[in-house]
């Protein structure tokens, strides 16, 4: 073992040196260093110390992070032909996944053509299929929160993600408010997933040197088989069952197209989906728990929402129809993802070449972070970016401000460069038309104690769900703005 430390730590030296980072120990780097848990929080510490672009290393693997807008955009957006490939996730590519999650994937043949089914069936144009299931799913979040007040905020909001997912990339029923989760079998998987997807969130990816061993041991991987072999037979289960006839679906899509781009075997099929409802499921429901924060947290910036709402739709619910007319919505989703970005320590990239950038090396090889959380708040496009204002979004006009061509994509919680997120479109109307419809059904308040004190909400506090971040959970009571909510809503259904 310490043979093999050595080699990997006392490699080639580079012509320039790597970017100065947190002066680690001999062999293990700065391995005592990283937290467990909100890897984030470490990463902004080092990035107000070592700069817009840092390394650290474990157990000799380099990992460079970009804490700055310039450094990110031109490291993953401008040299996303070096930096768009993923590191070797052992645990997840070799036993939870075991290379079927596309995701994860190396920048591969197999990942090119999932991704090409992925963008066909979610690019912008085709997301436009899928408004009408959005638009029913945020009526039923709406009725949900107003019928069902003893069930869970987090239930609430993790079961409308889930059934947009459902309905969406399976083509199945929406998933009830008070009844059983189909889905719900996968939530183990999925947690490991997120969690192994960290730099160092696993034994084996640490310490690489041990899997051999695991993998020639049944008993030590028989709890990663288990859930690789109930994954594999979920997705395809749900990707072959029968679906609502009529309704679109990327199932349905890939049964159509899936010879023409190599598709045909519902393995593959079954994961595609599959790895687009991971993908999906807990981000659009982190992003919508940070936005009830916001909304307890900066009321005001409720309050102007609603005067907008309220001048261009007055009583009646919203729909996909008044997004022209309403730029505030636009403008609170940015605000939302670039406040609190559901990863913000991003998804890991890697180097596949040697990349000189000014006096330094990125070495090929190199784990690539990039720091979501600081680069949403690099002051020179975001002043006070800790404060939640939406309207820094917002031109002169009212409009909302669009970033100039070849520069950082406001959504930067959609990752970089070729691996940004494909269905980006489909986040992004999903939480629009739920946010507007929230906005528009309640005014929010805080809860309240036994002696009906205000609780007042921390909104620094984090729990640490690997790849996401969510808010430590809380409650809040939804006070209806019209006595007649549930009816107004259904009115507003597309036929």
């Amino acid at each position: 073992m310490v043979l093999m430390l050595l080699v990997r730590a006392f490699r080639r030296q580079p012509s320039r040196p790597l970017p100065p980072g947190p002066k680690g120990l001999p062999l293990i780097g700065n391995l005592l260093q990283v937290p467990s848990q909100l890897l984030f929080v470490k990463l902004i510490e080092w990035s107000k110390e070592f700069g817009p672009m840092y390394s650290y290393s474990l157990l000799g693997q380099p990992i460079v992070v970009m804490s700055g807008l310039k450094e990110a955009g031109d490291v993953f957006d401008r040299m996303s032909a070096m930096t768009s490939d993923r590191p070797r996730l052992i645990k997840i590519n070799d036993y939870l996944c075991r290379n079927y999650e596309f995701g994860f994937a190396p920048r591969n043949e197999y990942w090119r053509k999932h991704r090409r089914a992925a963008h066909e069936s979610l690019n912008v144009r085709a997301a436009k299929d899928f408004l009408p299931i959005q638009q029913d799913e945020a009526r039923i979040l709406v009725e949900g929160f107003i019928n069902h007040p003893d069930i869970d905020l987090v239930k609430h909001i993790h079961r409308h993600s889930s059934s947009i997912a459902w309905r969406t990339l399976y083509g199945h029923e929406a998933i009830p408010v008070d009844g059983d989760d189909p889905s719900a079998p996968m939530e183990d998987f999925f947690t490991q997933v997120f969690f192994a997807a960290m730099p160092g969130g696993s034994i084996v990816d640490i310490l690489p040197f041990l899997n051999p061993l695991i993998a020639s041991s049944k008993f030590l991987r028989r709890s990663s088989d288990k859930c690789h072999e109930d994954a594999s037979a979920f997705f395809v289960k749900a990707h072959a069952a029968p679906q609502v006839e009529g309704m679109p679906s990327l199932s349905s899509k890939l049964k159509e197209t899936g010879d023409r781009i190599g598709m045909a075997t519902e393995h593959e099929c079954g994961w595609l989906a599959g790895s687009l409802f991971l993908a999906a499921q807990d981000t659009t429901a982190t992003a919508l728990r940070w936005f009830l924060v916001a909304m307890l947290v900066y009321p005001e910036r409720a309050s102007a929402a609603r005067d907008q709402l309220d001048s261009v739709v007055g009583d009646r619910p919203p729909t996909f129809d008044d997004a022209d007319n309403l730029p505030m919505i636009e403008a609170m989703i940015k605000e939302v993802l670039r406040w609190r970005p559901p990863t913000p320590a991003g998804v890991p990239h890697m180097a596949t070449e040697d990349i000189l950038y000014g006096e330094y090396l990125i070495p090929k090889g190199a784990i690539l972070v990039s720091d979501t959380w600081s680069l949403s708040r690099d002051p020179s496009l975001y002043p006070n970016g800790d404060v939640f204002d939406p309207s820094r979004f917002l031109d002169e006009k009212g409009h909302v401000r669009h970033p100039p061509p070849d520069s950082h994509d406001d959504y930067l919680a959609f990752g970089h460069g070729r691996r940004i997120c494909v269905g980006k479109s489909l986040a992004i109307n999903t939480l629009w038309i739920a946010i507007a419809q929230l906005l528009w059904a309640f005014n929010f308040e805080n809860e309240r104690d036994e002696q009906g004190r205000e609780i007042i909400l921390d909104p620094m506090a984090f729990w640490d769900n690997g790849a996401t971040v969510w808010p430590k959970r809380f409650n809040l009571k939804f006070v209806p703005r019209f006595p007649d909510v549930s009816d107004r809503l259904k009115g507003a259904m597309h036929p």
